[in-house]
């Protein structure tokens, strides 16, 4: 691929302690240790659709929103690095057994711009990302306490509303000639959604999508004598959820009875979650109780 600018959230974990384990223990020990460590962390990523890109000896570097674009890989990375530590609580006992020690794990994460692309030219040349993005999060890990996620002020910004984080104050990173601020994640809400977030802290002015919106507005009156079905499909960001959200506003004032549901990347093991979202929705439950 040529190389290009993209907007991703970038992924670091350090293990606490590997020097001293790896002295103590020897090489093969750690090499044993951090190949289980790997894969446990391999799998967490992968289930956000992340992409681990390098391993950096005692932790790897992940990378979410390339190649593949995605609206929401900041969420996603926030759901990886909570679910690393979950599976680690999990599995320590058994890897302390194994291992005779049980790893605990920091994770830093930041949002923005990166340079995606090959550096070298060879054919086998693995895909690399550089930039200042990356950098700071490989600072950020060595700010969080063991087995905890920190996270920076442009990637909360990206997911407030949908997480909930502890600001943790200004810190000086190396490399950085302004102080940064610094959050630690707590929990990723369980049913917020991007848009409704959106809708709480103000949408911008609703202009165009005139032909759209007639296509919807002819759909509702041909329901009302017969059966009709609407498949609004676009790219990532392209305002699918906002059209919606007009739209409803407008057929509210009419006689129409409106149900809705969403599917997330969290409920993809969970069958015909729209539909549960829609009940829920109904009956005004809570999606902590029990089903």
């Amino acid at each position: 691929m040529e190389a290009e600018r993209r907007q991703v959230t970038v992924l670091f974990t350090d293990m606490v302690g590997f020097t001293s384990f790896s002295e103590l223990s020897g090489e093969e020990a750690a090499y044993s240790l951090m190949r289980d460590l790997s894969k446990l962390m391999d799998e967490a990523v992968r289930q956000q659709a992340g992409v681990v890109q390098s391993f950096t000896g005692d932790g790897i570097m992940a990378v979410f929103g390339a190649p593949v674009a995605s609206e929401d890989a900041p969420l996603r990375a926030c759901r990886a690095a909570l679910n690393i530590l979950q599976q680690l609580k999990a599995t320590g006992p058994d890897l302390e057994t194994k291992h005779g020690v049980r790893p605990q794990l920091r994770i830093g994460l930041n949002s923005g711009t990166a340079v995606i692309g090959k550096v070298k030219d060879s054919a086998d040349a693995g895909v690399t990302v550089l930039g200042d993005t990356v950098n700071l999060a490989a600072r950020l890990q060595s700010l969080a306490e063991p087995n905890s996620v920190v996270i920076s002020d442009a990637t909360h910004r990206l997911v407030q509303g949908l997480i909930d984080a502890t600001f943790i104050g200004e810190h000086a990173v190396k490399g950085k000639s302004d102080r940064q601020k610094i959050h630690r994640l707590d929990a990723v809400r369980q049913g917020a959604t991007r848009f409704e977030t959106a809708v709480t802290r103000g949408l911008s002015t609703f202009v165009g999508r005139e032909k759209e919106m007639e296509a919807l507005e002819d759909g509702l009156d041909k329901a009302r004598s017969e059966q009709c079905v609407i498949d609004v499909a676009a790219e990532p960001g392209m305002g699918k959820s906002r059209l919606l959200y007009e739209f409803q506003q407008r057929i509210e004032k009419t006689s129409a009875f409106v149900v809705a549901g969403n599917c997330s990347p969290d409920g993809q093991q969970t069958p015909f979650l729209p539909f549960i979202a829609v009940v829920r929705g109904s009956f005004r439950i809570s999606a902590r109780k029990s089903e």
